[in-house]
């Protein structure tokens, strides 16, 4: 059996950036805090804990010092606020691809545009960009949702960092039907689009695809999709343990794909795992 891992696999430039600033800074000061999860990965998330970076999920109250780490996809301007009127030392780790997303908005708003962002509104990275712009703005998940919008005077588009071309494409033609004046701004990070067409290629000439990443990771979820639209044997993992020899009966070919939060290791865990079936 042939096994084909993506080139664009492992952590992101982001990811890999925001986790080497929480760990240098952990080794300087000690225990430090993040603001949700740093990276959408749980297993990480996990090993980092051991490092004393820990994940303050639910409530600011948890944070125990002074030192906070801003995840990796922002963190609304509401809690930014809150944590330097409590004199916190904060490291924004935020992905400079996201910041420039933020950074759009803010401009077009300043411009006199509606700001219509497109992407999940239960998304870290959209409840970040939005609390910049919130009483000049509106997300749009699916095409379906241009339909509650009335014409507007002017129009300006940003997209979440880890959105598909497909769905930026169709949602930004339907919202060329609601003004007369647009600025459009394609903010798809680089890597994504990258790992969404890898993902789409390899689909098409594998047996069966393995998707590694978080379940709780949007762009490995979207990795997942991309994929069972070619090929409906694919399968979308956290750790080599979910894997199944019964899966492998009669496939040729393998392909390996992994979301902008996985690490190396488990990319090696998931093919030295299917050597031990003795599938290689």
């Amino acid at each position: 059996m042939k096994i084909i891992v993506a080139k664009n696999s492992g952590f992101c430039f982001g990811v890999r950036r925001a986790i080497n600033l929480a760990i240098n800074l952990s080794e300087k000061v000690g225990r430090v805090y993040t603001i949700g999860p740093i990276i959408h990965n749980p297993q990480v998330v996990e090993e980092l804990f051991k490092d004393g970076i820990i994940a303050a999920r639910n409530h600011l109250t948890e944070i125990k010092g002074k030192n906070v780490v801003i995840r990796a996809h922002g963190i609304p301007l509401d809690v930014l606020n809150y944590l330097c009127s409590k004199k916190m030392k904060i490291l924004d780790a935020t992905c400079p691809y996201v910041t420039r997303s933020k950074s759009y908005a803010e401009e077009l708003m300043r411009d006199g545009y509606t700001v219509a962002i497109i992407g999940n509104p239960d998304h870290p990275e959209i409840k970040y960009i939005h609390s910049y712009v919130p009483g000049n703005s509106i997300i749009l998940k699916s095409p379906e949702d241009v339909k509650k919008i009335k014409f507007l005077k002017k129009i300006g588009v940003i997209t979440q960092t880890t959105q598909s071309p497909e769905n930026f494409i169709e949602i930004t033609k339907k919202l060329l039907h609601c003004s007369n004046e647009f600025k459009i701004f394609n903010t798809i990070c680089p890597d994504a689009i990258k790992r969404q067409k890898e993902t789409e290629e390899l689909s098409a000439k594998s047996d069966l695809m393995i998707i590694i990443g978080g379940k709780n990771s949007a762009n490995t979820q979207r990795l997942a999709v991309i994929s069972r639209k070619k090929l409906s044997e694919t399968h979308h993992i956290e750790t080599a343990g979910e894997l199944k020899k019964h899966w492998f009966r009669g496939v040729k070919t393998v392909g390996i794909v992994t979301g902008a939060s996985t690490p190396d290791k488990s990319i090696k865990d998931v093919v030295d795992t299917l050597k031990k079936f003795g599938l290689q």
